[in-house]
């Protein structure tokens, strides 16, 4: 039980930094959560994102609609590939962090 406590209060905590970074931007729980990630991996894709046992449980459908919401927002930039044009790499824009 004090193993729980501990980690709900780290959930806690790590949300209360989250929502402090982007509390403007009204965003989707999956969206914050696709940011974050996308800030930890550098360079991400929507494939990549599906693959992460954190997103398991989460449709492609929803990944992507969470990565357009924060390409609306100025959030992230998609830049293709230059070795394969399916792929299309997500990183965080500079100018709103």
């Amino acid at each position: 039980m004090k193993n729980c406590l501990s980690l709900w209060r780290k959930m806690e905590s790590n949300q209360q930094d989250i929502d402090k970074c982007l509390e403007s931007y009204n965003l989707s729980s999956t969206a914050q959560d696709i940011y974050a990630y996308i800030g930890a991996f550098r360079y991400s894709c929507t494939a990549i994102i599906r693959q992460s046992k954190y997103f398991k449980n989460k449709s492609f459908s929803t990944i992507k609609r969470a990565i357009l919401e924060l390409k609306n927002h100025g959030l992230i930039y998609a830049s293709p590939s230059q070795h394969d044009r399916r792929v299309v790499w997500l990183t965080h824009n500079p100018n709103k962090e």
